[in-house]
């Protein structure tokens, strides 16, 4: 836009052409050259100015590209984060074109004013382009980063109990296709020191919720992060005292389990939804074995890896007596009970 003016005067009156307006001045807005020509008229004596022709020359529109030379990382805060590149190139009618970015001056290449260096990713970036004539453009671009790896962080188990408490970590690259895990290691959320191992076996010593760190790097040296929650409780174990082999559902096995919170080591009776969740002993402790008498003392099942299955097969109904031993990683602990087997066999 450009602003035409005429002189001033208190008692004239003018006319623009072509257009027709009789303002003093007038805003142009002009897509191509174009004449104008003012009349000025003294409205008191009559007497008229007309000015000689003005051409309003319009100069065309340039074009500016701008393209991204080299990615960087996504994490700025690091030096390979700091690595972007990227060229504008106007093209047009004018013979120079002179670049302005809105960064630092150490981020211009030198002798090359149309590249910007040493830029993060994920950050617009404005350009303004001035030709030959002062014409002024402007643009913007917004830049990217080397791709990152998703990654599924896998535990086994996934909560873990104080008295066998290792848990083993492994991942799985969810982009293997198309991006490579080239190196990485965990943080186990412990103070302990990190691991490199792909599946590393993990020792907590004590309770509590740790917030496991799995850092990846790519083919460009890139690191993401990846984060995931584990927890270490204590055991408590629900021992039942009545068997009832009747193919219920209910009290058909003498399952031994975690105990629902608030609720005693020993149960009357276990009845569907009753239990946390039926995991295997060896979850709970390093190891378990399990002897049952009866009431003569003498042994009547043995297992040295109970693995909640016994079922008094050809046993006579009536009270049996148990002794669970657990070997842990903190102490090895004894349960001692009796166990009241209803079956309807009386040999």
């Amino acid at each position: 836009m450009v602003k035409l003016s005429g002189s001033s005067g208190e008692n004239y009156a003018y006319l623009w052409e072509p257009g027709g307006q009789t303002t003093e001045s007038i805003d142009v807005t002009a897509t191509s050259d174009i004449t104008y020509r003012l009349t000025v008229v003294d409205t008191v004596t009559g007497e008229q100015c007309l000015s000689a022709p003005f051409l309003l020359s319009v100069r065309p529109v340039f074009d500016i590209n701008i393209e991204q030379m080299q990615l960087t990382c996504t994490n700025g805060d690091n030096d390979n984060g700091n690595t972007a590149m990227i060229q504008a190139t106007a093209s047009g009618a004018s013979s120079a074109y002179h670049y302005f970015w809105d960064v630092r001056p150490i981020q211009i290449a030198p002798g090359d004013s149309s590249l910007a260096i040493g830029l993060k990713a994920h950050l617009w970036y404005f350009l303004r382009v001035k030709d030959d004539s002062g014409c002024i453009q402007t643009d913007s671009f917004f830049t990217t980063a080397y791709p990152n790896p998703d990654i599924n962080i896998l535990t086994d188990p996934d909560t873990a109990y104080i008295q066998n408490p290792y848990i083993t970590f492994s991942f799985e690259n969810l982009t293997a296709d198309s991006i490579e895990v080239t190196n990485h290691f965990w943080d186990f959320g412990d103070d302990t020191p990190t691991s490199d191992f792909p599946t590393p076996r993990h020792l907590y010593t004590e309770e509590g919720t740790y917030n496991v760190f799995l850092t990846v790097f790519n083919p460009q040296a890139c690191d993401t992060i990846f984060t995931k929650e584990v927890k270490v409780l204590p055991v408590k174990l629900q021992v039942p005292n009545i068997l009832t082999p009747n193919g219920d559902g209910t009290n058909d096995v003498f399952e031994i389990v975690e105990a629902p919170p608030g609720e005693d080591d020993i149960n009357p009776m276990f009845k569907e939804g009753s239990v946390s969740g039926k995991k295997p002993l060896s979850l709970y402790y390093k190891s378990t074995s399990l002897l049952i008498f009866n009431r003569q003392g003498r042994k009547v099942f043995e297992s040295d890896d109970y693995q909640n299955d016994w079922k008094g097969e050809g046993l006579s109904d009536g009270v049996y007596f148990y002794v669970l031993k657990c070997v842990g990683f903190k102490s090895n602990e004894v349960y001692k009970g009796s166990i009241t087997l209803v079956s309807g066999r009386n040999n």
